[in-house]
């Protein structure tokens, strides 16, 4: 029983990691812009690293306050994130010849750079960056979870309500030839919305785990399903499967459960493609 509850918040967690993360995954992949989770995580990261610095430069005396310095985190993350929603939503033009995906990995590459550089100069750095990372989910506590349960709520209400919208978008890569009004608005709050949930969920699972969620329980599904409903479904079983096991194996073999989800998450994907393989089947056009 003991087991069972010091599982419970972190399974709870993982659960809506994966349910928010393989909707977002679909889209990401169908946009063809696979690292914009890794490097929206990494804008929020270095947006709390910044915070963290001016926090107690400006505090010195209540350094410690965590209630404090996390309401200043979250603001400093929104403010990043904001701002690389509007640059990304601005560059997906036409006549910009360089792709999107090579102007997210450099987004990255310079976010990460800064993320160490800031980090350095703190008390502690080392522990952060390692946080940052492959986080704590193990010790998620009750707050954190309510506090994501909240943001994926209402993104998530959000999408579903407009979900025609995001998905014309996605299924069209360029905003020439989409019949949505305002395209940019909605490309915009798209990366704003996910960026919401990248960081609350980079504070709860850090960055490899959230890019894993992301990306290969999506990758999956598209491979297994052609419609939306269908790789939704999927995504969310092979999700769930590997939380359930990973945390298992986690709790027996005394190691952090990240890294085994994301070892299990891609062994289930390297599986799926070789069976594809196999089998001859001929890869949808559609993604």
């Amino acid at each position: 029983m003991a087991t069972i509850e010091f599982l419970l918040t972190p399974f709870i967690a993982c659960l809506l990691l994966i349910l928010i993360n393989v909707y977002f995954g679909i889209h990401v992949i169908k946009r063809e812009i696979i690292f914009i989770d890794i490097a929206l995580a990494q804008i929020a990261a270095l947006g709390s690293a910044v915070a963290m610095v001016v926090f107690v430069s400006l505090h010195p005396e209540i350094a410690h306050d965590h209630e404090h310095h996390n309401v200043f985190s979250y603001l400093f993350s929104l403010a990043f994130i904001t701002m690389a929603a509007l640059i990304f939503t601005f560059l997906k033009h036409s006549k910009i010849t360089i792709p999107l995906e090579a102007i997210i990995g450099i987004t990255y590459a310079i976010a990460t750079t800064g993320t160490v550089i800031v980090l350095d100069k703190g008390a502690g750095g080392d522990i952060h960056v390692h946080d940052m990372l492959i986080g704590s989910i193990l010790w998620i506590s009750w707050h954190q979870v309510t506090k994501l349960f909240i943001i994926v709520l209402l993104v998530g209400l959000f999408h579903l309500i407009f979900r025609h919208k995001f998905r014309q978008i996605s299924d069209r890569s360029s905003p020439d030839t989409m019949t949505v009004k305002n395209p940019y608005l909605w490309d915009f709050l798209f990366y704003l919305t996910f960026g919401l949930v990248v960081i609350e969920a980079v504070n709860v699972a850090g960055i490899l785990t959230i890019f894993a969620f992301l990306i290969l329980p999506a990758s999956v599904s598209i491979l297994l399903s052609r419609d939306w409903k269908r790789r939704l479904l999927t995504g969310w079983g092979i999700g769930l499967f590997v939380v359930v096991t990973g945390l298992y194996l986690s709790l027996k073999m005394d190691v952090p459960c990240s890294p085994v989800i994301i070892v299990l998450l891609a062994a289930v994907l390297t599986v799926t493609l070789l069976a594809y393989r196999l089998s001859g089947k001929k890869r949808s056009k559609a993604i």
